[in-house]
């Protein structure tokens, strides 16, 4: 065996790195053969290696109980894994426990920026978020891993009941309140981004799969307990669709329901690979999930938003359950669950901008129609142009240089869009102030759900993919200038689809047609285009317009109902398809 020199004066990392290589020496020594390497091995990445760290939520003396505020016990464990930053850490909570999370030092439980190699294991256990904390901000990191856990609201940012009486003449409608449940008093307000601003009318019986939205003046608590009195606001009009007894309802508590406050449950922002695997969100005030502008692939697996089981819940996430803009990245659901939103399941999308001047036939000014939430532009990426109101495509450029020019900020908001000079390779014939510009990169274009159950609606307005999926609600593929461009691109294929919340008749429209003009205005190339639906089958009406280069092939409509149109889709393939009885389906 060789022998070290003395170890005094020696760092304290040195001592220790020359001790772990005299205890690999020995082994190899000690141990021949295929075990002598796997205990050097298991010696290299042990609990006295560099290589990992594991930190137990039981050594800072996190309890678990669902009593006891654990908050600053999980805050002080999530420091220690961001002052450790030269080796991937492990948080590890036990199996089975409830962590009630009232008072943390910032917006979110677990908060991390730049780290690499991040896992938290939540061993199944329970997250009980108080009113203000969400629970995961993870922005610009790299190979995180987040298992094993369930995150719910206590207090629930909503309460259930059902609708006793209406009268609309006088704007009041009374609801008896699920068991144990306070009425919900107060108005809505806009202080502190706090917006209670609508309630949720369900229909569809035991298991609503349909809701209406009913803007709010003021809830008060009825002259029975348990109950409440709604006073919608003056521009609900829909009091007929309403049956006392049988309309279930569910109000907003304000200044918690669809609070942007800290913002989603779940951040997830400027990151290089993430996986999330096993989860369950069961309550949010806002935004489940909301992840932007990641560059490497972000990953959900068994990923659950839904209504707690065995609850009798209606709603799971006041807002969007995924709110998705602006990400290079590839992104892929895969055996998600996602149901019981206030607003949309997945909103897939980006920020466009439109040209505000033309300065050359290679330099335009650009701005993101939407203030927040910038959408940057890279030197050598492409930029794609169409004409919003005939949904034209117009051409395709590379950008050669940008130059920004900030704009005032807009209090409480940091992340103000600039204004840009763009420099192009080349002109492109058409392009005029008011045409509509993105960078096709940035617009989500490996975005997969495969082998999802959706309930509630859908808003595409990327190149999704959808592979295997049961839906319930309104698959929606469209565009518009604020939030989002041309899904071009796009595939449905093996998936069955219901009609649901977001349209009484309609299981997938894809929304190409022209806004404006006469025939004229379907001319190519259209902006909608390279559309694969094949292998469907629907319980719903199918409409399809304004796509070029349409495949539409081998569905089957289900009931006989439902309808199929397509229209105005040039230079399409449309074969073997049929409706319920087998025959030939022709479209009308």
């Amino acid at each position: 065996m060789p022998r070290f020199p003395g170890k005094a004066g020696l760092p304290a990392d040195v001592v220790e790195s020359l001790e772990t290589m005299r205890r690999v020496l020995r082994e190899i020594v000690r141990t021949p053969g295929r075990l002598g390497i796997v205990l050097v091995l298991w010696i290299l990445a042990g609990p006295g290696s560099s290589c990992a760290a594991v930190l137990d939520a039981r050594d800072f003396g996190v309890v678990g109980d669902g009593v006891t505020d654990d908050g600053p016990a999980i805050s002080r464990m999530v420091a220690a894994a961001r002052n450790d930053t030269d080796r991937p850490t492990t948080l590890r909570f036990s199996p089975g426990r409830s962590y009630r999370v009232a008072s943390i030092p910032g917006p979110w439980l677990f908060e991390f920026d730049g780290v690499e190699g991040l896992v938290i294991e939540g061993g199944g256990a329970v997250f009980l978020l108080d009113r203000e904390p969400r629970f995961l901000s993870l922005t610009r990191c790299g190979k995180v891993r987040v298992c094993g856990l369930k995150v719910d609201h206590v207090p629930l940012p909503f309460v259930d009941g059902t609708v006793t009486a209406v009268d609309a003449a006088r704007r009041r409608i009374e609801v008896r309140l699920a068991a144990g449940a306070a009425p919900p008093t107060g108005g809505p307000t806009k202080a502190g981004g706090e917006q209670a601003f609508f309630a949720l009318l369900w229909e569809g019986g035991e298991e609503p799969d349909r809701h209406r939205h009913v803007w709010v003046e003021r809830i008060e608590a009825g002259v029975a307990d348990g109950t409440a009195v709604l006073t919608p606001a003056v521009e609900f009009k829909a009091y007929g669709a309403i049956t006392a007894g049988q309309t279930r309802i569910s109000l907003p508590v304000p200044g918690l329901a669809h609070r942007r406050g800290p913002g989603a449950m779940f951040r997830v922002s400027g990151n290089k690979g993430v996986c999330f695997e096993d989860i369950e969100l069961w309550s949010a005030p806002w935004f489940g999930f909301e992840i932007d502008r990641n560059e490497g692939e972000v990953v959900f697996r068994r990923a659950h938003i839904r209504p707690k089981p065995g609850s009798g819940r209606l709603l799971s996430t006041w807002r969007d359950g995924f709110h998705v803009k602006g990400n290079r990245g590839a992104l892929l659901w895969e055996d998600c669950i996602v149901s019981g939103m206030g607003d949309d399941a997945f909103n897939i999308s980006t920020h466009s901008s439109v040209v505000s001047r033309v300065l050359s036939p290679t330099r335009i000014e650009v701005k993101q129609k939407f203030p927040l939430l910038f959408v940057p532009w890279r030197v050598q990426g492409p930029i794609t142009a169409a004409d919003e109101e005939s949904a034209r495509l117009l051409g395709n450029a590379r950008v050669l240089a940008v130059e920004t020019r900030p704009n005032p900020a807009i209090p409480g908001e940091a992340d103000r869009a600039p204004d840009c000079l763009i420099t192009l390779d080349r002109a492109v014939e058409g392009w005029k102030p008011g045409t509509m510009v993105w960078n096709p990169e940035s617009a989500n274009p490996r975005a997969v759900l495969r082998n999802c159950h959706i309930g509630m609606s859908c808003r595409f307005q990327a190149p999704v993919i959808l592979e295997g999926c049961t839906t319930r609600a309104l698959m929606w593929f469209y565009s518009e200038r604020v939030e989002g461009v041309f899904p071009a691109g796009a595939r449905i294929t093996g998936c069955t689809m219901r009609r649901g919340r977001g349209n009484d008749r309609a299981a997938l429209i894809v929304s190409g047609a022209p806004k404006t003009g006469g025939d004229a205005a379907w001319a190519g190339p259209r902006a909608f285009h390279d559309i694969v639906i094949e292998n469907n089958r629907f319980y719903g009406d199918v409409i399809v317009e304004g796509v070029e280069n349409l495949r539409f092939a081998r569905n089957r409509i289900e009931t006989t109902e439902a309808t199929l149109r397509l229209h105005g889709n040039p230079s399409s393939e449309v074969t073997g398809n049929t409706g319920a009885d087998g025959a030939p389906l022709a479209p009308k």
